[in-house]
C-alpha cells in the first residue's frame, strides 16, 4: 500500500516537472492574448446579406489564411452579422488589414479582344494595383473528364482590368465565381512543373464546363487573342487578374489541373486565390483599431498581485488551522498551478486560444476553488478524529467519503465549462476554457497527489502522535 502511494505520488511529481523542463527547453510558453500584449482588432462585415453559414465560412477561411501567413494564434470569430479578427502582437494597422483581406470574391471571366473594350480615360490613373507577384505566365488548363455542355455567345460588358504584374487585359462579364471550386481544394502541385490543383464541386461543373468550352472552341465570348492559342480564362479576385490560363479541354470532370511556368511561389499564391474565391459572400472592413496592452497588463498585474495576497492569507489561515497539513495544501497547490501552466503552454500551441485576461480570472477563481476540495477533506478527517478514530485510520476513511463530493463538484464545474464555451464567443471562451481546464487539475492532484501525501503523512509519528499538530486535543493514536 505504502510503495503504491509513493509511486502515484512521485509519478505525478516528475510528470509536472517533465512538462514544464519540455515547455522551457521548447520555448512553448501559453501566448498572451490581445488583451495582454496588444495588437490589432478588426471588425469585417458583408458587403450583401449573409447567412451564419456564409459566415462560419469566411470565419474558417480568413483563420486558415492568417495561420498561413504565420500570425501567432490569431483570434478570428463570428460576433452577430460581423467578423471580428484579433491580431495579437500586431502593430500595423495596414499590415492587418493586408492580412485579413482574404475575402475578396473569384470571378471567372473570358479574355477578349482589346477592341471589344472601351478606350481606356486618359485621366485615370494607371493599372497595376494589387501585390508585388507577377502575373502567371502562359499557362493552360488540363482535363481531369469529359461533361460537355452547350456554349453560349455574345460579348456584353467588356472591360480593361489590371494585372498583378501592372498591365491589362481585356475580359468579358463574369461567368462564374470561386465557389464553382470545392472550399480548400486547391493546392499546389509539383510534377513536371509547379502547378495548382483544384477541385470542382458538383453543382459548379457545369459553370466551369459552359466556360471553358467557350475558351476552347474560340467562342465570340472568348476568343483567341493570340494566333494559334485557344481562349484564355481569366481567373479575377478584387478586380485585378491573377491568373489568365489557356484552357486546352472543353470539358472537365471532378477538378482541374492549371500548369504552366509557374514559380513555386506563383502556385501558391493562386493556389491561395482559389481557396480564397471560394467565399459566398464578399466581406469588407468596417473598424480597424489599435490595442495597447498597457491597460491589460496593468490589470494582470494588478489580478497577481491581490491573487498572491489572497492565497497567502489563506495559507496563514490554513497553517494555523490544520497545522501539519497545511503542508499538503502548499504542496498540492504548487503541482497544481505547475501542471494548469503545462496545460495553458500546449493549449496554446496546439490549438488557436491564447491566454487572456478572461482566461487568467478563471486560473485565479479555480484557485478557490481547488482549496475548498482540501477544507473538504481535512474537516471530514476532524470529525473522524472527534468520533475517537486514530489519524491513521480517519485519513484514508475521509478520503473514500469525501471523494465523491470532490468529483461531483469539479464535474459540475467541467460541465458548467464546457456548455458556456459551446455557447458562447470572444472572451468568455476563454474564462470557460480555464476554468474547465483547472477543474481537471485539480481532479488529477486531488487523487494522485493530494490523497497519497495525506495517507503517507497520516502515518507518521509526528502526526500520530502529537494530536496538537492537526489543531485538535484529542486522542490521536
Amino acid at each position: 500500500m505504502r510503495r503504491r502511494l509513493w509511486t502515484s505520488l512521485i509519478g505525478v511529481v516528475l510528470i509536472v516537472i517533465g512538462a514544464l523542463t519540455h515547455i522551457a527547453a521548447t520555448g512553448n510558453t501559453p501566448v498572451l492574448g490581445l488583451d495582454l500584449q496588444g495588437g490589432v482588432s478588426v471588425i469585417l462585415a458583408p458587403v450583401e446579406p449573409a447567412t451564419e453559414d456564409d459566415l462560419l465560412v469566411i470565419r474558417d477561411q480568413i483563420r486558415q489564411e492568417l495561420e498561413r501567413r504565420g500570425i501567432a494564434e490569431p483570434d478570428v470569430r463570428v460576433q452577430g452579422g460581423n467578423i471580428v479578427v484579433d491580431l495579437p502582437g500586431v502593430r500595423d494597422q495596414q499590415e492587418a488589414l493586408s492580412a485579413v483581406d482574404v475575402s475578396g470574391v473569384v470571378e471567372l471571366r473570358p479574355v477578349v479582344n482589346f477592341t471589344d473594350c472601351p478606350a481606356p480615360d486618359p485621366s485615370a490613373p494607371a493599372p497595376g494595383i494589387g501585390d508585388d507577384t507577377p502575373l502567371a505566365p502562359p499557362t493552360t488548363v488540363e482535363p481531369q473528364g469529359f461533361a460537355r455542355v452547350p456554349t453560349q455567345t455574345g460579348v456584353p460588358g467588356a472591360e480593361l482590368l489590371p494585372t498583378r504584374d501592372g498591365s491589362v487585359l481585356c475580359v468579358g462579364p463574369a461567368q462564374g465565381t470561386g465557389e464553382v471550386f470545392e472550399r480548400g481544394s486547391a493546392q499546389a502541385t509539383l510534377e513536371q512543373g509547379w502547378g495548382v490543383a483544384v477541385d470542382l464541386r458538383g453543382d459548379g461543373q457545369a459553370t466551369w464546363n459552359n466556360l471553358a468550352s467557350q475558351c476552347f472552341n474560340t467562342a465570340p465570348t472568348c476568343p483567341s487573342t493570340q494566333p494559334g492559342l485557344r481562349g484564355q480564362l481569366a481567373i479575377v479576385l478584387d478586380g485585378v487578374v491573377q491568373s489568365a490560363p489557356q484552357v486546352n479541354q472543353p470539358n472537365f470532370t471532378d477538378s482541374v489541373a492549371i500548369t504552366g511556368d509557374f514559380t513555386e511561389s506563383e502556385a501558391r499564391s493562386l493556389a491561395s486565390v482559389l481557396n480564397r474565391g471560394a467565399f459566398p459572400v464578399e466581406v469588407e472592413a468596417q473598424e480597424t483599431r489599435a490595442v495597447s496592452a498597457s491597460a491589460g497588463s496593468d490589470a494582470l498585474q494588478a489580478g497577481i498581485i491581490a491573487g498572491l495576497i489572497g492565497v497567502l492569507i489563506v495559507m496563514l489561515v490554513m497553517v494555523a488551522y490544520y497545522r501539519w497539513l497545511a503542508l499538503v495544501i502548499v504542496a498540492s497547490l504548487v503541482i497544481w498551478g505547475g501542471m494548469t501552466y503545462a496545460m495553458a503552454s500546449y493549449v496554446s500551441t496546439w490549438t488557436n486560444f491564447s491566454l487572456g485576461l478572461a482566461g487568467v480570472t478563471g486560473i485565479v477563481v479555480s484557485i478557490g476553488v481547488t482549496i475548498d476540495t482540501y477544507v473538504v477533506l481535512f474537516e471530514r478527517i476532524k470529525d473522524e478524529l472527534r468520533n475517537g478514530r486514530t489519524i491513521k485510520n480517519a485519513a484514508p476513511r475521509s478520503f473514500n467519503l469525501t471523494w465523491r463530493t470532490i468529483w461531483s463538484a469539479n464535474v459540475v464545474a467541467i460541465i458548467a465549462a464546457f456548455i458556456l464555451f459551446w455557447l458562447s464567443v470572444g472572451s468568455v471562451r476563454g474564462f470557460a476554457l480555464y476554468l474547465g481546464l483547472t477543474a481537471v487539475a485539480d481532479l488529477i492532484v486531488a487523487y494522485f497527489f493530494t490523497r497519497p501525501a495525506v495517507l503517507l503523512l497520516a502515518r507518521t509519528h509526528v502526526v500520530g502522535r502529537r494530536n496538537k499538530l492537526l489543531g485538535l486535543n484529542v486522542a490521536t493514536a
